[in-house]
């Protein structure tokens, strides 16, 4: 993750002591060669660990997570911020958007994670 790190070195705004802007690469304008360092990265680290599923919370993670997840040849879940109508059982949690200062809910389809999956986690910062 040399070329990551170098990217926020280089772009990357504090602008706080929680927050740090990369919107110039990875949250907003996405730099695709750079997603695709990081897929090969987390593949490398991640290949021999018996993934089975790859989840992002939508949005900034997607990118990241699918450049993963198509290395390790499995499924990408997102977590949706919304509920859906079309999702039929969904499971509920709430999480802290540093970003955004707020408590949100957040939904995922059940049937996409069954009990023995083992979830490879890729969100953005």
């Amino acid at each position: 993750m040399e070329l990551l790190k170098q990217r926020i070195r280089e772009e990357g705004i504090v602008l706080n002591n929680r927050v740090l802007k990369v919107d110039g690469f990875l949250n907003h304008q996405i730099d695709c060669s750079l997603v695709d360092e990081m897929g090969n990265e987390f593949y490398e680290h991640f290949k021999n660990k018996g993934i089975t599923k790859v989840v992002t919370i939508e949005s900034s993670g997607i990118a990241p997570a699918y450049a993963t997840a198509i290395r390790l040849n499995v499924p990408l879940i997102f977590i949706k911020k919304t509920q859906p109508s079309t999702m039929i059982d969904p499971a509920f949690a709430e999480v802290f958007s540093f970003t955004k200062n707020k408590t949100y809910p957040i939904c995922i389809e059940k049937e996409y994670l069954k009990k023995g999956d083992k979830v490879l986690f890729i969100d953005d910062f």
